[in-house]
């Protein structure tokens, strides 16, 4: 019976000390965000539509009204041609004074529609990205996905710091040839440690910025979900007119201490 007991005790001993020692390497990620859309209306206490804002030199406004959930388990933003003013609205979110985070990894669902002149992206605004003092440990925006000229099947990661003006600086990954317009949910996260920034397409590593070339921002940061429209991107032309209405939906946003392995 002692043998039984001294048995046990080692087992629990073992298993505490294997918990305590993922727990401190970061192995046990913690979920500090989750949301899955369901119901018929925006969850107010994680999300609220973007204020309505006109947006790249006139040719896009966010639209609060664009903003929905469809009762099948997705957030929809959706985009529109505006006539009688020429210029798209379209909808738009985000998690400003409701959550935010630093150091962690952000993932969401996301079916992005493909659509000529018009972009979605899964994005952050972290710490004062206004600041120019201290480079990007002021603030960054971290543009965690964007698919800016999806009619070409591409889609980009990018970060940007000291502010929008003549000291702007900013770092992009390329275009990726992932196939993410195919109509189905794909997956898109970033990770942010004190070592860096990491993107994934579908858990498959996309894209790394190291310390050396953007340094990452310990404030804490909100998340948005938008779409948007600008004439550089070939907004407003009849292939961008004839491609609308378009929808961008999500199905699940998640927020982690650290990426689930």
């Amino acid at each position: 019976m002692k043998t039984v007991l001294r048995t046990a005790l080692i087992l629990l001993l073992c298993a505490g000390l294997t918990a305590a020692r993922n727990t401190a390497v970061g192995e046990v990620p913690t979920l500090l965000f989750e949301d899955s859309f369901d119901g018929t209306a925006l969850d107010n206490t994680k999300w609220a539509p973007c204020p309505d804002w006109v947006r790249q030199d006139g040719l896009s406004v966010w639209d609060s009204s664009l903003v929905c959930l469809n009762g099948e388990g997705q957030l929809v933003l959706r985009a529109e041609w505006d006539e009688a003013v020429g210029r798209v609205r379209a909808g738009a979110v985000r998690t400003m004074g409701l959550f935010s985070a630093g150091y962690g990894y952000y993932e969401a669902s996301i079916r992005f529609p493909a659509a000529p002149g018009i972009w979605g992206a899964f994005w952050m605004m972290c710490g004062d990205v206004s600041g120019e003092e201290n480079g990007a440990r002021d603030g960054v925006e971290i543009d965690i996905i964007e698919t800016i000229a999806n009619e070409r099947g591409v889609s980009n990661s990018a970060l940007h710091w000291n502010g929008y003006a003549a000291a702007h600086r900013s770092l992009n990954s390329g275009e990726y040839g992932f196939d993410i317009y195919d109509g189905r949910f794909h997956t898109f996260g970033m990770e942010r440690t004190g070592e860096g920034y990491y993107f994934y397409v579908d858990g498959e590593l996309a894209w790394q910025v190291s310390d050396g070339l953007c340094a990452p921002c310990p404030e804490n940061g909100y998340m948005k979900l938008t779409l948007e429209s600008a004439a550089w991107a070939g907004g407003g032309t009849a292939a961008c007119r004839l491609a609308l209405p378009a929808e961008m939906q999500v199905d699940y946003v998640r927020v982690y201490s650290t990426r689930p392995k």
